[in-house]
């Protein structure tokens, strides 16, 4: 949240532009916000039209349920327009009803509710991503290179938007200009090519501008660093891939016996291509979180529509009620079924009684300790065998956080704060919480550059102390404190605060006798008692 109030106060496209050759090319920072500057800038617009307040905060979450509804919207769209494409017959009032149930099981799926419940950079690309695979498919049924040119334009506009979300973006179109060759339609192929074009310039001309932030040998890079600082086990990444496809699954089971139909087939040779760049992540232990998998959702949506579309007829016309009652049936035990019924269940069988080898494929614990960390003591009462982690969910408080932003920010009055910077395995780190605190704070002056505006420092091999309160920042975010920064601050007369939450312990600090200044539950703001 304190990128997007630089984007709404300050240049921030031009800084980046300015100070392009001065970023460090590494996976975090600022040039983590840069693979998703089309979201910042976004999020950036709506707290300049609201201000940085609570109801800025509100309408973010708005519009970007609106993308979600209208994402999953396109992507019925897109499958009633590949029917067309790929089959003699217009869609009929079952096929139309058999995706209407996989839509509504998807919106049902507690990986919808997670993108469309954060601000997140997933729903914007989801819904543009849609959007392209929606106007090439027009491209190609018009035979037209001005469409076409207007998809690769959205395309970019992907790109633009998070860089990640561009690959699966490039897969739709290889596989839809393969299934033109084989389909002997050649004159469709132009339309494919001038998208491909039109977008491959304009990111020519995007990485020229802001060089060398978004050239192939950083991006490359990035994404071979990125591996190094999110491990995480293959077990629990393919797990997050299930639970990206929530309860589209039983639907895109249930199609998989029509293999032989070439709209069916197209779906599950893209649906094949667009896991595996995550199934090659899981396996080479890069964590891979359910939010990432948002793009499997457009071929999946087609395979379950296919999936129920030929249940329902089968029950409609045939009286085949078996195939019906398994499907519902499954679907009400991944939807129904507590996922913490089973979780204890399944972890002691997995120490009792499978090798030690095998448990570090299995417990992330292992990746950072020698060993398997203890039950979360949070029960998780979420309903659902595919569910999100707790470290996934993130419910932010924003009275709360605006409430301690009040106090923190006194007019000509520096201030140091102390926040707990350690991750905790179990629950959601403080980051984003830390950063509502700065978007509640003083504005940024029109003139003040990224590089004068850094985020909270978590960092323990740098001095709480190295930074300075100023004008423009008077509020110091630090998450480690040692004796002789506390020496510094009462030389200073500057007061020192420390944010304790519920769960996580103290930051790293000398002993010191603390007193409640503020409570807003589960946040606890002190102060150094007299």
């Amino acid at each position: 949240m304190d990128i997007s109030k630089r984007a709404a106060e300050t240049q921030l496209l031009a800084d980046y532009h300015q100070h392009a050759h001065e970023i460090p090319l590494e996976p975090v920072g600022l040039l983590w916000h840069f693979t998703r500057i089309g979201h910042v800038l976004l999020l950036g617009e709506v707290a300049r039209l609201f201000g940085t307040t609570e109801t800025a905060l509100v309408a973010m979450q708005w519009l970007y349920r609106v993308f979600m509804a209208l994402g999953v919207t396109l992507c019925i769209v897109l499958s009633s327009r590949l029917v067309v494409l790929f089959r003699p017959n217009k869609p009929d009032s079952i096929w139309w009803a058999g995706y209407f149930l996989g839509a509504v099981f998807y919106i049902a799926s507690d990986s919808y509710r997670g993108l469309q419940g954060h601000l997140l950079s997933e729903p914007p690309a989801f819904v543009i991503l849609a959007l392209f695979a929606v106007m090439l498919v027009r491209a190609v049924e018009r035979r037209s290179l001005a469409v076409g040119a207007f998809a690769g334009c959205l395309l970019f506009l992907v790109f633009f938007i998070r860089i990640d979300a561009t690959l699966p973006g490039i897969i739709f179109a290889t596989v839809l200009l393969a299934a033109l060759i084989m389909s002997r339609k050649f004159d469709a192929v132009p339309s494919i090519i001038s998208a491909g074009l039109v977008s491959l310039f304009l990111y020519l001309v995007y990485a020229w501008w802001f060089f060398p932030l978004v050239n192939l040998q950083t991006l490359a890079n990035f994404s071979s660093a990125a591996k190094e600082l999110f491990p995480g086990p293959p077990a629990m990444s393919l797990y997050s891939i299930a639970v990206a496809g929530g309860l589209l699954w039983v639907g895109a089971c249930a199609a998989v016996p029509m293999w032989r139909d070439p709209l069916v087939r197209f779906a599950m040779v893209w649906l094949g291509l667009a896991l595996l760049p995550m199934m090659i992540d899981s396996l080479n232990w890069r964590a891979v979180q359910a939010r990432m998998g948002f793009d499997i959702v457009l071929p999946l949506l087609v395979l379950c529509g296919e999936g129920w579309s030929l249940i329902l007829r089968n029950f409609i016309k045939q009286r085949k009620i078996r195939p019906l009652l398994i499907a519902l049936g499954s679907v009400m035990v991944l939807a129904f079924v507590p996922y913490s019924l089973i979780q204890q269940e399944t972890r002691n069988l997995v120490i009792n009684h499978l090798p030690s080898e095998i448990h570090k494929y299995l417990f992330p614990s292992l990746l950072k300790n020698a060993a398997i960390a203890p039950v979360s003591p949070y029960q998780d009462s979420r309903l659902g065998l595919l569910v999100r982690p707790l470290s996934e969910r993130r419910t932010f408080e924003y009275s709360k956080m605006r409430a301690l932003g009040d106090y923190l920010y006194v007019p000509e009055r520096p201030a140091y704060l102390l926040w707990p910077g350690t991750k905790v395995l179990h629950l959601v780190q403080l980051d984003d919480y830390v950063g509502l605190i700065r978007f509640f704070g003083k504005k940024y002056p029109e003139n003040a550059d990224i590089f004068l505006t850094k985020l909270p420092n978590k960092d323990k091999t740098i001095p709480c102390t190295a930074r300075a309160p100023t004008m423009l920042e008077p509020l110091v975010f630090c998450s480690t404190l040692v004796y002789s920064d506390l020496q510094v601050l009462r030389k200073n007369n500057i007061p020192l605060y420390i944010l304790g939450v519920d769960g996580y312990p103290l930051p790293d600090m000398p002993q010191l006798k603390l007193e409640v200044l503020l409570s807003q539950p589960p946040f606890v703001l002190y102060g150094i008692a007299e």
